[in-house]
């Protein structure tokens, strides 16, 4: 154990005199923590409106309305979960807890009844929640409800058998209501049968612009009723872009470690350093694990580091970032840089030359980090991407730092990431050390 850790100072030393290393290691991803949360604190968001679908009701015009909602090109419309089974109400509103989701939709039961209704002083509802703090995604998706709404309806008015239909159960309506005058009877009465009259000369009626427009109708009936509720904060999304951008610095401060720490380990593989190292009094395993632990160290600093003044700046003066589970962040920093670590070796182990490896951990590893989070926020980055993004660690990273912070995971949460992590740490390290070889010169 001495001669580990007496390699691993040395190495963190060497790091510490490299200025340009330092720098890059630490300055760096601090400054892009900044300046991405600078950027995301204005808002913003993905060109389509992300959206729970949730059918309470089965019938052919549900469905109609359904397929129209998804296929809008404004819209992402989610109508399944994971197991391919059909949304629930309360499984639309936990993805909108969880954010998922900026807003889930229901298609109540009746939504049929209410458009065939419609002379009868029904009309179409709509229910469903918004995410807490999107009042502006709530007015848009009102206001794209209510299109789609008034298209559903002008179809049935363009149908002359389901004009018919409408018509006659507005007038037994009329028969069955005995608080309705005498004379608004008879005057709603002739006005349905004028009505009848048009849809059996023309075939249905036309409204033309029925897919806009007010939904308030006169006496305050309204055809189109869209009830969206906001959700309360629970914690489970950011307080503010910091808890995101911080995390990408997270992930930059890594990239930094691996980069520098696989570099100096070719350079000194090609140099003969390793050679020189072999012939002391230590193991291979000890050279190896010391150059691992000094990787391992460096990079528990900068997350440490890293967290510790995005809490105390942006947390502790300006009350925009939390740490929601203290014990949970030092977990995920812990495993972090065991994986980091692992793809350490692994870089230093499949490259001969320092020229070699800086241009693999500029290349692969910058393209990793930057589909795993460390640019875009991996919520904003679109559905193929963040499916792609699951091969790289800084995703993992990402999710477990996140997920500590403001994310709200369980430790049943944290077990994929962790264990993603972990493995990535112990088969780069494996194949790192395999392939290092003191003895071999580039």
């Amino acid at each position: 154990m001495p001669a580990i850790l007496a390699i691993a100072v040395n190495d963190l030393r060497l790091l510490a005199r490299d200025k340009a290393a330092l720098f890059f290691t630490l300055f760096f991803p601090l400054g892009l923590a900044v300046f991405f949360g600078a950027i995301f604190g204005g808002g913003g968001g993905g060109s389509k409106l992300d959206v729970a679908l949730v059918l309470e009701e089965d019938g052919p015009k549900a469905r109609a309305f359904a397929e129209a909602l998804s296929a809008d090109s404004s819209l992402d419309v989610v109508r399944q979960t994971d197991a391919g089974t059909p949304l629930t109400r309360d499984e639309g509103e936990t993805l909108v807890r969880k954010g998922a989701v900026s807003a889930c939709v229901v298609v109540p039961k009746g939504f049929g009844g209410g458009i065939e209704s419609i002379f009868a002083g029904g009309g179409i509802k709509l229910e469903g929640y918004v995410a807490p703090g999107r009042g502006a995604e709530a007015g848009l998706l009102t206001g794209k409800l209510n299109e789609l709404a008034f298209r559903q309806m002008a179809s049935g008015l363009s149908d002359p058998a389901e004009m018919t239909g409408m018509l006659d159960r507005a007038r037994s309506s009329l028969g069955g209501d005995d608080s309705i005058p005498d004379e608004n009877r008879r005057l709603l009465t002739d006005m349905f049968d004028r009505i009848g009259e048009v849809n059996k000369t023309f075939g249905g009626l036309n409204p033309g612009a029925a897919g806009g427009g007010d939904s308030a109708g006169s006496g305050g009936w309204m055809p189109v009723q869209v009830s969206l509720t906001e959700l309360k904060d629970e914690s489970d999304r950011p307080r503010s872009s910091w808890e995101v951008s911080f995390p990408q610095g997270v992930v930059w401060a890594l990239m930094g470690c691996v980069t520098g720490f696989g570099v100096s380990m070719s350079g000194e593989r090609s140099r003969g350093t390793l050679l020189r190292l072999s012939v002391a009094p230590i193991s291979r395993g000890q050279l190896l694990l010391g150059k691992a632990a000094a990787c391992f160290f460096a990079c528990l600093a900068v997350q440490a580091l890293l967290i510790a003044l995005a809490a105390g700046v942006f947390g502790g003066l300006m009350g925009q970032f939390r740490v929601g589970n203290p014990l949970m962040l030092a977990a995920a920093m812990m495993v972090s840089a065991i994986g980091f670590t692992g793809l350490m070796m692994l870089l230093a182990g499949l490259t001969r030359t320092e020229g070699g490896a800086s241009g693999l951990g500029r290349g692969l590893i910058i393209v990793l980090a930057m589909i795993g989070g460390g640019s875009i926020p991996l919520f904003l980055l679109p559905g193929w991407v963040q499916t792609v993004s699951s091969i790289s660690p800084f995703k993992w990273a990402t999710i477990s730092i996140e997920g500590a912070i403001w994310r709200g995971f369980t430790w049943a949460d944290c077990a994929l990431p962790f264990g993603v992590l972990l493995g990535c740490g112990v088969l780069g390290f494996a194949i790192g050390a395999s392939a290092l070889k003191p003895a071999e010169r580039a």
